[in-house]
């Protein structure tokens, strides 16, 4: 009775302190009695929700605690927008490195293949073919087992790349339904009106796509094909430690189409590019912290799916991991920064 009556005289004194207008309506003790009820169940199905959300969260994510930032991303990816960005750029990296993670199914593996084929493919009129670097090999192989068909030659002119080829009637219907409304830039969908993929296969050619990119990865496809992580260090005279780190994160395309999009969703900037004085195409850069963090939120997603880019992500992410702590402005994170950078290929 005694710890009783002390919970009510403790939820008298919060009322008086915090609500007093609401105690001319509880002026005896059962009333009381009845308001520390009310506010009890209403502590305990918060407590009980919290709970709920606390094991959705460690049940759904096999990565630790520490890393919870980027694991929450999973839930919210559907409704992101650049507020939601702006917020959780003030939160700082995980040290814990994103996981490389497979295709979990058809859907997935059709926006990936998207991407990719949009990045550095050509929809043919016999054959559907993908370039990707020697050094990537193993994914290749990869994607011919997702996808049940393909057969991987090298280049004669080139030994640094290999052909993902789909030239039977099977193996092109099935990435043409893999891929169908999935394409987000008018040309490779465009190869599929040329070539009447809609007559040869009895199957409508889908319009041109619009999702979020935060959803799929289709950026990582695209990303596998023509993107790629920068980290550069240069002296200033500014910076106490005698040294400026600058990190980028870079795709070059022929057309801007593409890249708009990109820029929409994770900001960023696009600017020409010329080759040999004349006009080589358009390229997407991020550079500001800010932009690189949304990288590394949608990395974190999805991460890149070639080997060799996968190696060089996770370096470029310990980077971003020691910038974002401010220890490049220290001479141990930036003697660390500069052995990351030795070893650096992208």
């Amino acid at each position: 009775m005694k710890a009783q009556v002390s919970l009510y005289m403790v939820t008298y004194m919060l009322l008086f302190n915090c609500m007093p207008e609401t105690l001319y309506y509880f002026n005896n003790n059962d009333n009381i009695i009845k308001m520390t009820k009310m506010m009890v169940r209403l502590l305990l199905m918060y407590l009980e929700k919290s709970i709920i959300l606390f094991r959705y969260f460690m049940t759904n994510n096999k990565q630790s605690a520490s890393n919870f930032y980027f694991s929450s991303m999973k839930i919210n990816k559907k409704t992101i927008t650049k507020n939601h960005l702006n917020d959780m750029n003030e939160m700082k990296m995980s040290e814990h490195k994103p996981l490389y993670k497979r295709l979990k199914d058809d859907e997935m593996l059709g926006y990936y293949l998207a991407g990719l084929i949009e990045g550095d493919g050509h929809i043919g009129a016999k054959y559907i073919t993908i370039a990707i670097n020697y050094k990537d090999i193993k994914n290749a192989y990869y994607l011919k087992k997702l996808i049940g068909y393909g057969n991987i030659r090298r280049y004669s002119n080139t030994d640094k790349a290999v052909s993902l080829n789909f030239d039977s009637k099977a193996a092109m219907l099935r990435v043409f339904n893999l891929i169908n409304g999935k394409l987000l830039g008018p040309y490779k969908h465009k190869q599929l009106i040329d070539n009447k993929y809609d007559i040869k296969f009895n199957t409508l050619i889908k319009p041109i796509a619009n999702f979020n990119l935060w959803d799929n990865p289709w950026l990582t496809g695209f990303t596998d094909a023509d993107g790629s992580f920068g980290v550069y260090i240069y002296k200033s005279k500014t910076m106490k430690m005698g040294y400026n780190v600058k990190i980028m994160f870079r795709i070059k395309q022929r057309y801007v189409d593409l890249l708009k999009h990109i820029q929409k969703a994770l900001d960023g900037s696009i600017s020409l590019f010329k080759m040999k004085s004349v006009v080589g195409g358009y390229n997407y850069s991020a550079t500001n912290f800010n932009s690189i963090k949304n990288w590394i939120k949608y990395f974190s997603l999805y991460p890149p799916l070639h080997n060799s880019k996968y190696i060089t992500f996770i370096k470029w992410y310990k980077v971003c991991y020691l910038f974002d702590n401010k220890l490049h402005l220290t001479k141990e994170g930036l003697d660390k920064i500069k052995s990351i950078k030795r070893n650096f290929r992208d």
